[in-house]
């Protein structure tokens, strides 16, 4: 019984003393802010062909075919 709880306690302390060492991996990837939060500057895009609401003329279609978003987006400028 002794051996079990010295190979937990044992466990615990390696665990416990490379936890840091895996927080400190995952951070320094991302660009932060002097505040510490993900720095999200950059040129963002929202450009889309999907419209806020559906066309009457397409109320009953589930989805569109290929050839027809083909069509809808050479429509768009």
């Amino acid at each position: 019984m002794t051996h079990r709880c010295l190979g937990a306690a044992c466990t615990m302390i390696v665990v416990g003393s490379l936890l840091p060492a895996f927080a400190t991996a995952q951070a320094t990837g991302l660009p932060r802010t002097p505040w510490g939060d993900p720095d999200l500057q950059g040129v963002w895009d929202y450009r889309t062909i999907t419209p806020l609401q559906r066309p009457e003329g397409q109320a009953d279609k589930g989805f569109l075919t290929e050839e027809e978003a083909a069509n809808l987006e050479q429509d768009v400028p």
